[in-house]
């Protein structure tokens, strides 16, 4: 079987870049599923996850599962797509499925797309259904025409400090740099397949960054081929992190910790921004423009095994909320309320465009202790046009 991905001619003026390459025309574009406050970008009777804007603010990468077909199972690879900024058909997607990749359950744990076309991804490969700690996690460098035809530009683990066993939430920071949160990866069998960076995370925590071991920021450079990461000082026990005032700063949250914390984005000594919320809520992602952070602060309960991470999370009465923090000021506010209810879905990984005010964010997951999973529940993306002034 090949391996699956569309490239139609909708995504080369969306990424302003041409190839000569063939490419398969998808079916016709649709409108998003809804209107008013937010619009609802995805419908999956499984998981869409971990949003991320391009370059340009012309597209949305995301992750998927993969949908159930011959000879693919459905707990098995997780799959990359990307969404017209203001919504629509996936104009283009891919999936490992390879015959070659038929013994290993495969994932993307971060991706960037550069305006150029340039494909920056972390993918993660793991013998299917084993809760064995993945055979391999590398940082890619392709281009959405080909992602095949790339070049491993560094292979996980490496030691910036402490350990790095894998990425997430990765951005282009210039032609040949890049940031990213260097975590620890942690494993638990869950509905047939057990990678925490594409299922156990995607599916419960909804935030890659939400782990019972902590992480901290990297940045990178990529010279001949091959990529090096050092860590920025400050951002020691980071579970989510944005860039922020034009790129000067780096602004991040922990896990326990209703507090916002900023960082020059050379390293240094971190500073307390404010005090997001009072309510009994974890951050579950934060996203910059200029001196406005979004954060999403859910009623979430976080604990850990005796051999954690993992970390197993519990939806409990509270605000699933999105907050705005001026980090001029450290005023605090509630821009989204969702309700207070266990069964309210919760708002995580908002994403500000870096071309306009709009706000992509996941809603919902799966909520509870891992081992009792069934259906593994759902999670789509919606987006908030121009919630960010």
């Amino acid at each position: 079987m090949k391996s699956r991905w569309v490239r139609i001619a909708a995504a080369l003026a969306l990424l302003g870049c041409g190839h000569s390459d063939t490419f398969k025309v998808a079916e016709p574009r649709m409108g998003p599923f809804n209107t008013g406050s937010d619009v609802r970008l995805t419908f999956n009777p499984d998981q869409d996850y971990w949003p991320a804007w391009t370059q340009d603010g012309r597209g949305i990468l995301y992750a998927f599962v993969n949908p159930v077909g011959p000879g693919i199972r459905a707990d098995q690879h997780r799959c990359m797509g990307l969404l017209p900024a203001a919504g629509g058909s996936r104009i283009w997607e891919w999936c490992d499925n390879r015959q070659t990749q038929s013994d290993s359950a495969t994932s993307f744990t971060a991706y960037a797309l550069a305006s150029d076309g340039r494909l920056l991804y972390v993918e993660a490969v793991a013998p299917a259904n084993s809760a064995s700690f993945p055979r391999q996690i590398t940082l890619w460098l392709a281009d959405t025409a080909a992602p095949l035809t790339r070049t491993a530009l560094l292979t996980l683990p490496v030691t910036v400090g402490t350990a790095v066993t894998w990425l997430s939430d990765i951005a282009w920071t210039g032609p040949s740099s890049f940031i990213a949160l260097g975590q620890i990866f942690g494993s638990v069998p869950h509905c047939g397949t057990c990678f925490t960076a594409d299922t156990t995370f995607a599916d419960s925590t909804v935030v890659g960054g939400v782990q019972a071991a902590s992480g901290i920021v990297v940045v990178g450079s990529i010279v001949s081929g091959h990529a090096t990461v050092q860590a920025v000082s400050g951002t020691e026990g980071a579970t989510g992190y944005s860039l922020a005032e034009s790129g000067t700063s780096i602004v991040f949250i922990h896990r326990d910790d209703t507090r916002l914390f900023k960082v020059p984005a050379t390293g240094g000594t971190a500073v307390v921004v404010a005090t997001v919320t009072t309510s009994d809520q974890q951050l579950l992602g934060v996203s910059c423009k200029d001196s406005t952070c979004l954060v999403a602060a859910d009623a979430v309960t976080l604990f850990s095994d005796a051999t954690a991470p993992p970390t197993y999370p519990m939806v409990t009465v509270g605000p699933k909320e999105l907050r705005a923090v001026a980090l001029n000021t450290g005023g605090v506010q509630v821009l989204v309320s969702a309700g207070t209810s266990p069964a309210t879905p919760v708002i995580a990984a908002p994403q500000i465009s870096p071309t306009s005010g709009d706000v992509v964010v996941q809603i919902g997951g799966v909520w509870g202790h891992l081992s009792t999973c069934t259906g593994c529940g759902t999670s789509d993306l919606h987006l908030y046009p121009g919630l960010v002034p």
